[in-house]
């Protein structure tokens, strides 16, 4: 074995900084989660919704679409908006242009739903950082849409 010191050395902060990211991404979902209960969703779900709404609008979106945009492997996409439709949230219709093709929209139950939401939804977040001032906000969200955009880059 090949003694300690020819083994590479990670630089400093990084592994402080990738768990604390790890870690934070653990806090803030188990936060959202006891926000979103009482409706029956998580943040996944919650994100998933927002998403077909906004991007999708009237038209729909794609399934494989909102797996990309989301980070969210196919099975798990699949999985996800199967829970949703059974609850009568979204729907699965035909698309005119690729008959292969299912767009998932928002039904008027899904809208109503995100409209019980919302006001617990911007609570949540309001009440997320109060100890923070709003440029240190600022700069953090900066940073972190930086790391987001260098890493993408990168893929």
């Amino acid at each position: 074995m090949s003694p300690q010191k020819d083994l590479p050395r990670i630089g400093k902060y990084n592994d402080f900084i990738v768990y604390n990211i790890g870690r934070l991404y653990v806090l803030l979902n188990q936060y959202l989660s006891a926000a979103y209960k009482e409706f029956g969703l998580n943040p996944a779900k919650f994100n998933l919704l927002m998403h077909i709404k906004h991007i999708g609008k009237d038209r729909g979106i794609i399934q494989n679409e909102l797996g990309g945009k989301l980070y969210v492997s196919a099975a798990n996409i699949t999985k996800l908006i199967d829970g949703l439709e059974k609850r009568g949230w979204i729907e699965r219709v035909p698309s005119r242009e690729d008959r292969r093709a299912k767009l998932i929209k928002i039904t008027l139950k899904g809208l109503s739903l995100l409209d019980k939401v919302w006001l617990r939804h911007v609570q949540a977040l309001n009440s997320l950082l109060p100890q923070f001032s709003a440029e240190e906000k600022k700069k953090f969200n900066q940073f972190l849409e930086r790391f987001k955009q260098e890493r993408e880059v990168n893929e």
